[in-house]
């Protein structure tokens, strides 16, 4: 038998290789789950380090130092959630202190909501036996003075690590902002060790991606919040400068965020208004949600990290799942940057199909390579024959 008559029979790889690569991805979503207090506050900061990029370089052609455009621009992102934060909890405070005017409705729906549960019962059987249902009726909460103020310092301890936790997010991404070119060419260095990337700039594709999701993305909440604080101001609603800032920000969750941002203006307009106001506001909200994912979104958003939505459902669950509420909204962005070096590793090109949309133009690049390597080497009076066979 011929060499050109040899057929190349695909082998599957060995047990081995199967195994050590069970045991690499097992290692390292132990070591991100481990991790977590230190990788979530650096994963903050890279989002934010590639999103205040452009805003940085443009106050840099301005005029103005790096190290001064960098402290304006974060002094200016931490006074807004230093004052987001004030105005909610006063909004909370004015809340509790209006809430008996409230009381009356909300004891006529606790209490359709609990004949509804009673008939439902009444109907179905009791589940529980007769004693269990007699010891569930009350509940009696007892505890001395000394568990209460103990109680108080734990508490109080948990929020002040909190907040140190979350001012290392600005400090982290002050330094990723202003020693960006080392940080570059340290990455640029650990990626073109490696062979299977060839001469691809992973860590200029990941940073193009990043900054483009993070600025579009930036985009849809600013209008969302805009549009909602409006609405809710036209229908006068109480707490419309809460509620459109949090519709905004509820955009960072997938699918989830959606249900946080609508039910409190709901409940809002349910008991400050009547039912029909609350029906009101929920059509307006699903009017609002569907403005946002089929004309901000793809306009805006769309075609910056070409993710699946079962992709993002899946990242969503996972990250969540790592991570907590800090894993769920960096879901989108650190799936990207994964699928993003899918893209540019040899050999990894089907699992970035598996995530999302290709970037075509790559793609056909990457692809071209092999074929013009493997033509190369061929003899003249062969290449005929193989662009035949291909017709």
């Amino acid at each position: 038998m011929t060499a050109a008559n040899e057929v190349e029979v695909p082998h599957s790889p060995p047990p081995r290789v199967v195994g050590l690569t069970a045991i690499s991805t097992a290692a390292v979503v132990g070591l991100l789950y481990y991790g977590r207090p230190l990788l979530v506050p650096i994963a903050f900061a890279l989002f934010m380090a590639f999103a205040l990029r452009p805003f940085v370089s443009l106050l840099e052609r301005a005029g103005v130092p790096r190290v001064l455009a960098i402290l304006l621009i974060l002094f200016v992102i931490v006074g807004g959630v230093a004052l987001l934060v004030i105005n909610v909890t006063a909004q909370m405070n004015q809340f509790f202190a209006a809430l008996p005017r409230y009381q009356a409705r909300i004891r006529e729906t606790v209490s359709q909501v609990m004949d509804f549960v009673n008939r439902i019962r009444e109907r179905m059987g009791s589940i529980l036996p007769e004693d269990s249902r007699a010891g569930v009726r009350e509940v009696k909460v007892t505890g001395s003075q000394l568990e209460a103020t103990r109680a108080v310092f734990i508490q109080l301890g948990e929020t002040l690590g909190t907040l140190l936790y979350a001012a290392s997010v600005p400090f982290l991404t002050f330094f990723m902002l202003k020693d960006r070119e080392k940080f570059n060419r340290v990455l640029a260095g650990i990626f073109t060790r490696n062979e299977r990337l060839g001469e691809s700039d992973v860590t200029g594709a990941i940073a193009r991606t990043m900054t483009a999701y993070a600025l579009g993305l930036g985009f849809v909440m600013l209008i969302m919040a805009a549009i909602t604080t409006l609405a809710l101001m036209a229908l006068r609603i109480d707490y419309y400068y809460v509620l459109g800032p949090v519709a905004g920000l509820a955009i960072l969750l997938p699918y989830v965020g959606v249900i946080i941002s609508t039910l409190p203006a709901v409940a809002v307009a349910f008991f400050q208004y009547d039912g029909e106001k609350a029906l009101l506001v929920f059509l307006v909200y699903s009017l609002l949600q569907f403005l946002e994912g089929n004309v901000l979104t793809p306009f805006i958003v769309g075609g910056k990290v070409r993710l699946f939505p079962l992709t993002v459902m899946i990242a969503f669950i996972f990250w969540g799942t790592i991570w907590g509420i800090p894993g769920a909204v960096l879901a989108v962005p650190l799936t990207s940057a994964i699928k993003v070096v899918c893209e540019h590793v040899r050999g990894w090109e089907g699992l970035a199909r598996l995530l999302g949309e290709p970037d075509l133009p790559h793609f056909r690049k990457r692809h071209r390579e092999p074929l013009a390597e493997a033509h190369e080497g061929e003899h003249p009076d062969e290449a005929p024959l193989h662009a035949a066979d291909k017709s």
